[in-house]
């Protein structure tokens, strides 16, 4: 069941390189915006200019493409990781930059409002069901930033912050999630998801809703954890921002689970580091003759034994891990699968705005959970039941938004009874 409760370590350029970057971006930029430019009159001239050097001197044109041919089958097989700083990658910076300075000239209109999320995931790979569920109502619509924030003293935090971000954008790349990382150092959680609220973002790409997950030992924390979770909800108010509480029975964090995979790996490692030793002694002792090979011979049943001993403790951790973090590792994935038919409730009990019902309705219009259906429920009067069900069916009906049912809960206004 899913709830929704809505000292310069970096390098300075030179002049030189300044140069060269500029002339390259220029380049690139102003090179197809010729106008008169036609990729058709560019292949009629290429060909043109390789029939005349045929015409002045043919050997020297054959040698001379003879020699461009050794030199790309020879990149192309080797495949050298390098950044020859090609004239796309300028292209791609001007074309995405000149983008984002023309959105900040478009007008905001409620029809074309889309969720763009910040999550707070903290390393993408610890929560992922945060990260699908939030993609899922994101991809291919909207913006997706995964946040982080590191706590504790500053040169530790920035040091271990500038060392993994790359790797952690390179996850979401290698996982096709379709977000962007980014990470803050900060003297406490909740100044950092301050810093992120108020700084995340470029021009009109920026978060208006906070995706958090439900805090799950909410009843056995410190109560400054507590002040805090519920301040930064408080906080993403305050700046004007959306918030969904995302539940799910088996918690979003999925770092023990990591750490013994981690361990298991390492352990792995070790006794193919400790094989690869053994049959090097073996061999080195095999050129001594007899003596040798009946030391090898004990070797080997060394080897054996410690073999079987490294697969018996890694067979134990394995089931270890299946038996009691089975269901955990189900969760985790529970947003990647096709859900199957179902029903979404959505409690639609005050006029808060439009998002308690965008994010259900987003997500029925994906494959994954297309097979599920929309029932309402919002408040309503005793004597106005039917007509509060055509005011809203003719609302829902006027946003094109399909549903199964509505219900009125008469009973919203009323205080509490001791009694009950």
């Amino acid at each position: 069941m899913i709830l929704f409760f809505c000292h310069e370590t970096r390098q300075f350029p030179s002049l030189r390189q300044v140069h060269l970057q500029y002339w390259d971006k220029h380049s690139s930029q102003q090179v197809p915006a010729f106008r008169y430019y036609n990729m058709w009159v560019s292949l009629f001239g290429a060909l043109l200019c390789c029939g005349v050097m045929f015409v002045i001197n043919w050997w020297a044109a054959l040698i001379t493409y003879a020699i461009e041919l050794f030199l790309y089958i020879y990149v192309t097989y080797k495949k050298p990781e390098v950044n020859w700083g090609s004239s796309t990658q300028a292209l791609y910076f001007v074309n995405a930059l000149d983008s984002a300075l023309a959105l900040t000239t478009v007008e905001d209109h409620v029809k074309n409002f889309r969720p763009q999320c910040l999550a707070l995931t903290g390393a993408p790979m610890v929560r992922p069901a945060l990260l699908d569920i939030t993609h899922t109502f994101t991809k291919n619509n909207g913006l997706c930033i995964c946040c982080e924030v590191y706590t504790g003293p500053r040169k530790l935090c920035v040091k271990e912050m500038n060392s993994g971000m790359e790797k952690k954008q390179a996850w979401l790349t290698k996982n096709k999630r379709k977000a962007f990382y980014a990470a803050v150092a900060a003297d406490s959680f909740r100044d950092g998801v301050k810093s992120l609220l108020q700084a995340s973002g470029l021009g009109r790409m920026k978060p208006n809703t906070l995706v958090i997950g439900f805090k799950k030992d909410w009843k056995t924390a410190p109560a400054t954890q507590v002040e805090n979770y519920v301040g930064i909800i408080h906080d993403a108010f305050d700046f004007e921002l959306g918030v969904i509480i995302v539940r799910i029975s088996q918690g979003f964090d999925i770092s023990q689970v990591l750490q013994v995979q981690e361990e298991l790996e390492k352990l792995e490692q070790e006794r193919l580091a400790l094989e690869a030793t053994i049959k090097e002694n073996d061999f080195e002792e095999g050129k001594r003759g007899i003596c040798g090979f009946f030391k090898k011979a004990s070797t080997l049943n060394i080897s054996k034994q410690e073999t079987k001993k490294g697969n018996t403790i890694n067979t134990i951790q394995s089931m270890h891990v299946g038996e009691f973090n089975q269901k955990l590792l189900e969760a985790s994935t529970q947003f990647k699968k096709k859900q199957g038919k179902g029903t979404i409730d959505i409690w639609w009990l005050f006029d808060d705005g439009g998002l308690t019902i965008l994010i259900p309705y987003i997500l029925t219009i994906r494959k994954k959970w297309k097979n599920c259906k929309l029932r309402i429920f919002t408040g309503g009067k005793v004597n106005r039941i039917e007509e509060e069900k055509l005011v809203m069916a003719s609302l829902l009906s006027k946003f094109r938004i399909k549903f199964a049912d509505i219900n009125i809960i008469c009973d919203i206004n009323i205080k509490p009874n001791k009694e009950r």
